[in-house]
């Protein structure tokens, strides 16, 4: 407990105490510190998941509100209202024995073609006989030109084909074309399958192309091509893709804006073949399904039963139009990047998610939606900033506090240390003074008594008793004084009378003193003096005090040398330098020494004693003189004290 005490007691182990609290409250602030940054960053990741959450619910409920609206059409009995067609998108109502889109003639070709009336194969034997067997086309063209008068449609049409036919291989081309011309007027009539209007224009076309016509081909293509983009003939599949690669040869080009248009006729083919097939009845079923065709994104959403089934079909411009961008521009999503996928996850609308980006994915059969909804943080980096800026601001809050701790404890360590020192100090110097005034005290009753026992003593040994007991009073007498002047000096109470002074002649007087008072032990002050006066303007009394302090401390730091040397020169400032050859000052006590009650290891280590004011007076003398004193000195190579004064007088 006692070597505790001890350790406490010194200054610093004092505060490498203080500093171990401090490390221990520091330490506890870094886990702390670490453990806010954690939460933070588990924070500002779940902020970021629910902003893109919330994005992604929101679009969701967006597109579910758009679909549905559109899905109404499909429960409607009757036909749909008017101004149903928008681009991009149609209406298919089919039952067993028909098929009706909406707009009108908005698709390019039907699953099932519906039957129209074929011209009777009996009526025409004899003048394909002619044709075939007999090989005379001319009777067979008297024959067909008959026939082609007849009331029947089917009959006309049937007649009005093998004409043409029959004048081609005649040679008579113009007269095909003409026939040809007139079998496009019939409607309402199929031939094998094939409106007779069409059937005729491509028979133009193609005679055309054998003629060498090109002016007259390409605008005769044009119409044909015309007629199956505005589906003009209700053709199925394979009917419309085999004229529609015919007038692709004779134009050498497809218009683009087909592309979307084949796309609903395939998507709408698609549903019609599983609608036959019975794989989307349960018997009553509903489907959405976002598809490709033709390389063009389409959207199916469908109601079946086992004699209905109504299907609207949206392109990607209806898509992006009705559905996508009207979702989009409600949605407040700063940050968020959206992206629609299709079943094959490729993008619909959005751009691609960059790799290593943190997503949100909200899949078609968790929604509902046809889509797979992806929402993405678009500019992660700003966002990481924010929060990264926020825990600088609380790892530096931190570390200020950290910071806050250490100071505060060193500080503290340092004033409680002081403190203890200068307790130590003062403890130190009371103990010191007593010595001093001991010492004196001692003589004086030593010799008063020896004179009171020894009355008769003979005189010169009287008068070397008296000496002593003069000697003792003026050491007790310097050393009150000293005491008294120190005690002004720190009070700022000390009064200084400035005038000239010649400093020579006041060092002359010092050495002289300190000579009579060291001449007991064999002790030599050498003074060197310069040429002349050394004037300044100083305190007689001040000035001398502090010479005498320099001049004592050389004399009991000087161990086995016995003398002591004392300099002044003039130059531009007055320079009094005592020096010494004793124990010497380590140079980190250089400063320390002019501190009040501070002592040189030297003193501890050797035993003198001192009240470790002396050098502190001679600190404040000569500040109070605008002059400066210093020391070199190292130890075991003596002392060297300089005061600098400013010349004057």
């Amino acid at each position: 407990m006692k070597l505790l005490r001890s350790r406490i007691r010194a200054p610093g182990n004092l505060t490498a105490v203080f500093l171990a609290v401090a490390g221990v409250s520091v330490f506890a602030l870094v886990w702390l510190g670490v453990g806010i940054v954690r939460q933070d960053r588990a924070l500002a990741a779940q902020r970021l998941d629910e902003r893109r959450e919330g994005a992604a619910d929101r679009l969701v409920t967006a597109l579910e509100r758009a679909l549905s609206a559109d899905e109404r059409l499909l429960d409607n009995q009757t036909a749909p209202p008017e101004g149903l067609g928008r681009d991009g998108a149609l209406l298919v109502v089919a039952n067993s024995s028909a098929l009706q889109a909406w707009p009108d003639r908005s698709l390019l070709f039907y699953p099932q073609a519906p039957p129209l009336p074929e011209p009777p194969a009996d009526v025409f034997r004899a003048a394909e006989t002619l044709e075939y067997a007999d090989g005379n086309p001319e009777r067979a063209i008297t024959l067909l030109r008959q026939l082609s008068t007849s009331r029947d449609p089917a009959v006309k049409a049937g007649a009005k084909l093998r004409l043409a036919r029959n004048l081609r291989k005649a040679g008579r081309s113009e007269s095909a074309l003409a026939a040809y011309s007139d079998l496009a007027t019939v409607t309402g009539v199929s031939l094998s399958g094939v409106p007779a209007e069409l059937v005729a224009r491509r028979a133009r076309c193609a005679l055309l192309q054998e003629l060498g016509g090109p002016e007259q081909l390409r605008k005769e293509a044009q119409a044909l091509a015309e007629g199956l983009r505005g589906g003009r003939w209700q053709l199925d599949r394979a009917a419309w893709h085999y004229y529609a690669g015919q007038v692709r040869q004779w134009l050498g080009t497809v218009p683009e804006e087909d592309a979307e248009r084949q796309a609903l006729a395939e998507a709408v083919d698609w549903v019609w073949q599983r609608w036959q097939a019975g794989q989307t009845v349960e018997p009553r079923s509903s489907g959405r399904r976002a598809l490709e065709f033709e390389g063009m994104p389409v959207t199916l959403l469908w109601r079946t039963s086992n004699e209905r089934l109504a299907a609207f079909v949206a392109g990607a411009r209806y898509q992006r139009q009705h559905w996508f961008e009207p979702a989009l521009s409600a949605l407040d999503r700063p940050g968020i990047g959206i992206a629609l996928l299709d079943e094959r996850d490729r993008v619909l609308h959005g751009a691609a998610t960059p790799a290593g980006s943190p997503v949100t994915r909200r899949t078609a059969s968790a929604t509902g939606l046809p889509w797979t909804v992806v929402a993405t943080s678009t500019n992660l980096d700003a966002d990481l900033r924010g929060f990264a800026q926020r825990r600088r601001l609380i790892v530096v809050g931190l570390g200020a506090l950290a910071l806050l701790v250490v100071a505060a404890s060193y500080l503290i360590g340092r004033a409680v240390s002081r403190e203890l020192a200068a307790a130590r100090l003062q403890s130190d110097f009371v103990s010191a003074v007593s010595h001093e005034f001991r010492t004196p005290l001692t003589s004086l009753a030593q010799f008063t008594e020896i004179l009171a026992e020894h009355e008769d003593a003979p005189v010169e040994k009287r008068r070397m008793f008296i000496e002593v007991q003069a000697r003792a009073t003026r050491r007790l007498s310097r050393l009150v004084e000293s005491l008294l002047d120190f005690g002004r000096m720190e009070a700022g109470a000390r009064p200084y009378r400035l005038e000239p002074l010649d400093v020579a002649a006041l060092v002359e007087d010092v050495v002289r003193d300190i000579r009579q008072e060291v001449a007991g032990v064999d002790f030599t002050v050498d003074y060197s003096r310069p040429a002349g006066d050394a004037m300044v303007n100083a305190d007689r009394e001040a000035l001398a005090q502090a010479l005498w302090n320099l001049l004592d401390n050389a004399v009991k730091y000087s161990g086995d040398s016995r003398s002591v040397r004392v300099e002044v020169e003039k130059a531009h400032e007055v320079t009094i330098r005592v020096r010494d050859d004793g124990f010497g000052i380590d140079p980190s006590e250089h400063r320390q020494i002019f501190r009040k009650f501070a002592r040189g290891a030297a003193a501890r280590d050797h035993g003198v004693k001192g009240t470790g004011i002396g050098l502190a007076m001679v600190k404040h003398i000569v500040d109070a003189h605008a002059g400066r004193v210093t020391v070199d000195s190292e130890p075991g190579r003596g002392s060297t004290f300089t005061i600098f004064l400013p010349a004057g007088g």
